[in-house]
């Protein structure tokens, strides 16, 4: 009875040994977790603390430096250069008397129409030739067709103003385009006068109808000698 009494003790007992050494683990887990975060904490706060005391070291040198830059800007003298303006001057356009040249005007052609003639020059006799009474000559003219029609053979070279010098109305005897130029003539012998004198002549077309520039012809006779009468009453 005694044993069993024992036995019955010794298990009822091991239990709460068992219970203890789980409750003593616990306890020191808890104090060894408590202790780390402890510790962490502090090694956290010492680490702000020091960045924070650096913060403001480094703020106070840039506060000290900016100070020393304004003092130094204030005190520094300044030097001032002047820069004086260069101005540079064309030279004048000056001129170096020669004489203008002259622009000789030109004749517009026409745009339009049948008949139509311009003149180009004098072939023979230019205008002012010095001539003798009663001397002949051949007046020619270049003209050149400025119309929309041919010139036929029959179309005439007329005379329409000042001295006729003797002479008549000549065809001027060949077919002209449009574009083309001619030579037309007219025999003329001057008069018994003296001075200048100076004859109108035109192109006539087939229908009698005058057209075209002016032609004329020119000319300049000396003194025509007075006829002396000789004994008989014949003048030399």
């Amino acid at each position: 009875m005694n044993l069993k009494k024992m036995d019955l003790k010794s298990l009822k007992s091991k239990p709460t040994v068992m219970w203890s050494l789980v409750a003593i683990l616990i306890f020191a887990g808890i104090c060894t977790l408590f202790y780390a975060f402890s510790g962490g904490n502090g090694d956290a706060a010492a680490t702000a603390d020091s960045d924070i005391n650096i913060i403001y070291t480094n703020a106070a040198a840039t506060v000290n430096a900016q100070q020393m830059t304004l003092q130094a800007a204030v005190t520094a003298t300044p030097n001032l250069t002047l820069l004086t303006p260069s101005a540079t001057f064309a030279p004048l356009i000056t001129t170096t008397g020669q004489p203008l040249s002259l622009i000789t005007p030109t004749r517009p052609a026409p745009t339009s129409g049948c008949d139509m003639s311009i003149y180009v020059s004098d072939v023979t006799v230019p205008d002012g030739t010095a001539m003798t009474a009663g001397q002949t000559f051949t007046k020619t003219w270049k003209v050149s067709n400025t119309g929309a029609c041919t010139w036929t053979a029959t179309y005439k070279l007329v005379f329409v103003a000042g001295e006729g010098m003797g002479g008549a109305s000549t065809p001027i005897g060949k077919e002209v385009k449009p574009g083309e130029s001619v030579d037309i003539s007219v025999n003329l012998t001057a008069p018994a006068k003296s001075g200048e004198l100076k004859g109108t002549w035109r192109l006539s077309n087939d229908k009698s109808a005058a057209f075209g520039d002016s032609l004329t012809v020119v000319i300049k006779i000396g003194t025509v000698p007075t006829p002396t009468k000789t004994p008989g009453g014949y003048p030399n």
